[in-house]
């Protein structure tokens, strides 16, 4: 699967390329000739648009195995009282010792 996603990405790659360097000289023709450029011709939008979805396709097929993404599969494991304990805000070394480091120690609290 992994050799077909690579072979979709770069004829993906490869038809969004053409696809830009017909559109270049597609104005260039309507310059040559003078004439107003209003829009791409059609066939340039398809193969813009089939190169995108290829190149999609293909890169979805290279990532590989996609896991599930359930919440309830990382808290089966804890605790109830461990859910709202949060040890990634935990901080020791704060400026407050350094703000408070000049004041006197005393025994009122």
């Amino acid at each position: 699967m992994i050799i077909l996603g690579r072979i979709l990405v770069f004829i993906g790659l490869v038809a969004i390329l053409h696809a830009g360097y017909s559109a270049v000289q597609c104005r260039t023709y309507y310059k040559l000739l003078e004439e107003e450029f209003t829009s791409l011709p059609v066939d340039i939008f398809i193969q813009c648009l089939l190169g995108m979805l290829f190149g999609c396709v293909g890169v979805v097929l290279v990532a590989g195995e996609f896991k599930e993404i359930r919440a309830a599969a990382e808290m089966a494991s804890k605790s109830w009282e461990s859910l709202g304990n949060r040890p990634s805000f935990y901080t020791f070394n704060h400026r407050g010792k350094k703000l408070y480091s000049d004041l006197p120690q005393s025994s009122n609290w």
